[in-house]
C-alpha cells in the first residue's frame, strides 16, 4: 500500500520527484533536502526503497518524493515502474530530479536505457522539467573539483539532452540544470550546502507539471525477467602459497514485449578461496 501523508494541506507544497539508477543515492539526497534522515538508505548496491514514499521540508515548504530505482538487482522494474505511475498521478509535482554518481566517469549504456525507458513512461512536456543531480561529490582538490564538474556539466548534459530530443525529435525548452552535492548529513560542506539553497530555490520557482495532460507513451511493459551467472578466478602468491579465489556473478536482464534485452550490472554474489602449497623452502645440505 503507498505511503501517504496525514498532515492537511500537504498537496499545497511544490513537489520535486527522484529518479534514477538504483544505488545512485536518491534517497540520500531526498534526507538530505529534507533536513533530516526520511528515507532509508542502502549501504550496499541494492535497492531499500521499495516503494514510493514522499517527505515534507516544512521550514523551506517544499515535498520530495523518493523513488524506487529501475535497474534493480532484484528484478523489480515492472513492479517499481507501475508504482510511481500510481503514486504521482495524485501529487503537486513541478519538477523531477535525475540523480547521478559523481563518481561514474561516463554515462554507461544502461544508464542510457535508463532515460529511455522514463522516455517511455513520461511526454515531452515532463522533460522540461528536469535537472540533473550529481551525488556523492567528495573530491577534496578544488582545481579538480571544479574540472570533474565542467566535464559533467557538459558531457552528461549533452548526451542526457540528446537521448531525450532525439526519442521525442523535438528540442528542448530547458537546459537541464546541473547540482552537485556530497549529501552526508553527518559531514556536510559548504558548496553542497550552497548547492541544496539551488536545488530548492528551482523546485519552488518551476510550475505545476498537468500530470493529466501526460500520457504513458509505450507503456515499459516487461515480458519476462532472467537470471544471468558466471564466473571467475583470480589467482595470488604469498610465500610458498598459491591462493585461488573462485567468483561468482550474476545478473538481471530484462526482455520487453518487443523481444529487446535489457540486460542488468553484473553483482558478485559470493566467491570460495583454495591455496596450497607450491613450492619448499627447505634446503638441503
Amino acid at each position: 500500500m503507498l505511503r501517504r501523508s496525514l498532515f492537511l494541506g500537504f498537496h499545497s507544497f511544490p513537489t520535486v520527484i527522484l529518479l534514477g539508477k538504483t544505488g545512485n543515492g536518491k534517497s540520500s539526497l531526498g534526507n538530505f533536502l529534507l533536513d533530516k534522515t526520511f528515507f532509508k538508505v542502502s549501504s550496499h548496491s541494492e535497492s531499500e526503497t521499495f516503494e514510493s514514499k514522499i517527505g515534507i521540508n516544512y521550514y523551506k515548504g517544499i515535498g520530495i518524493i523518493d523513488t524506487p530505482g529501475f535497474n534493480d538487482s532484484q528484478g523489480r522494474d515492472q513492479q517499481h515502474y507501475e508504482n510511481i505511475m500510481r503514486f504521482i498521478k495524485n501529487e503537486n509535482i513541478t519538477c523531477s530530479l535525475l540523480v547521478f554518481s559523481f563518481q561514474e566517469t561516463k554515462l554507461s549504456s544502461d544508464v542510457q536505457e535508463l532515460i529511455k525507458i522514463y522516455c517511455n513512461i513520461f511526454n515531452f512536456e515532463f522533460f522540461n522539467h528536469v535537472g540533473l543531480v550529481f551525488s556523492r561529490t567528495f573530491e577534496k582538490k578544488k582545481n579538480k573539483l571544479r574540472e570533474l564538474k565542467d566535464i559533467k556539466i557538459h558531457d552528461y548534459r549533452q548526451q542526457v539532452k540528446e537521448i531525450i530530443e532525439n526519442f521525442f525529435d523535438r528540442k528542448l525548452d530547458n537546459e537541464l540544470p546541473c547540482f552537485f552535492v556530497d549529501s552526508d548529513l553527518d559531514d556536510t560542506d559548504d558548496d553542497s550546502l550552497e548547492e541544496k539553497e539551488k536545488i530548492i530555490n528551482w523546485i519552488k520557482r518551476s510550475d505545476k507539471i498537468n500530470l493529466d495532460n501526460i500520457s504513458i507513451k509505450n507503456n515499459y511493459k516487461i515480458k519476462y525477467e532472467s537470471r544471468e551467472t558466471k564466473s571467475d578466478y583470480d589467482y595470488w602468491y604469498e610465500g610458498n602459497y598459491k591462493y585461488t579465489r573462485h567468483n561468482y556473478y550474476e545478473r538481471y536482464n530484462k526482455t520487453d514485449i518487443n523481444n529487446n534485452i535489457i540486460y542488468g550490472s553484473w553483482y558478485r554474489y559470493d566467491y570460495s578461496t583454495s591455496s596450497y602449497q607450491y613450492r619448499s623452502s627447505c634446503v638441503i645440505m
